[in-house]
């Protein structure tokens, strides 16, 4: 048994990345729990067997994201927000958030060396061993990312100076818009196709009428069948999503909205590597 090197950053990507903007900290921060609840969406595609990516891309996304993570911290600290309650604990948060970032990089990087070299197909990984097994502790650890990063935006976002302060605003938006793009922004909602007649969330109920009428607004968007299916043989949902508009625009909003700040985080032992979950959150 020894400890897994620590990761290079491969060159295949996860998925796609649009080219980079001036955000504020706040767009940022929200910027960054979409990208954790991509990169959590497709580990449970692949445990649902449904398009499994080369196992680099795995490995490049976490380390992308605990890159990211610390970047954040970085862009808050150039604020220079006042070292008061809740501003410290929500660092503190996505201090926790970069280093399960690094723990997940790593247990990723000894799934990838437990896969066996000729299975080219590894649909249905066995989450209690070997290659499976890892990639569930890997989850495991970036599962509350999203949520926790919003939260940590939230709080961040009431003491930020003005000049830090996006001004996007979108006129007539209610209070159940702006609780919708909240629960979105954590990767709570997924639909079926078209939005049909359900929309799948986590803790409040959100209406589908009212993500269609995010949708025509620009706010959200669905990512197609990247959500596994609640059950087997059904078609995959979509994940609903923020635009960079809704980014923008939540952002704004995003002190006015009220959501509970998670428990903070307790370190996890870095993996040991072996010779040889779905969720919808």
């Amino acid at each position: 048994m020894t400890t897994p090197p620590e990761p290079h950053a491969p060159d295949t990507p996860l998925f796609d990345v649009e080219a980079p903007v001036e955000l504020t900290v706040v767009e940022r921060l929200l910027a960054l729990a979409d990208l954790y609840t991509r990169h959590n969406d497709a580990i449970d595609l692949l445990f649902a067997g449904r398009t499994p990516l080369p196992p680099d891309a795995y490995v490049s996304s976490s380390h992308r994201l605990e890159r990211e993570t610390l970047a954040g911290i970085k862009a808050v600290r150039q604020q220079c927000p006042p070292a008061v309650e809740p501003v410290t604990s929500a660092v503190v948060r996505l201090k926790q958030t970069a280093y399960l970032a690094g723990g997940a990089t790593r247990y990723l990087t000894a799934a990838r060396q437990a896969r066996p070299a000729d299975d080219a197909d590894p649909a249905h990984p066995d989450p209690r061993r070997g290659f499976g097994q890892y990639l569930r502790l890997a989850r495991d650890l970036t599962a509350l990312a999203p949520a926790a990063i919003v939260a940590s935006a939230t709080q961040i976002a009431t003491r930020l100076p003005q000049r830090a302060r996006n001004t996007t605003t979108v006129p007539g938006l209610d209070t159940a818009q702006r609780n919708a793009l909240l629960e979105v922004a954590q990767g709570h909602i997924a639909v079926t196709d078209q939005y049909g007649q359900r929309a799948y969330g986590h803790t409040v109920l959100v209406s589908v009428d009212v993500l269609r009428n995010l949708e025509a607004q620009g706010l959200v968007e669905r990512g197609s069948a990247t959500v596994p299916p609640l059950f087997p043989g059904d078609p995959s949902l979509d994940r609903v999503r923020l635009t960079a508009l809704g980014i923008a625009v939540l952002s704004t909003v995003i002190n006015t909205v009220h959501i509970p700040a998670p428990q903070a985080a307790r370190p996890v032992p870095a993996p040991a590597a072996s010779s040889s979950a779905r969720a919808h959150r």
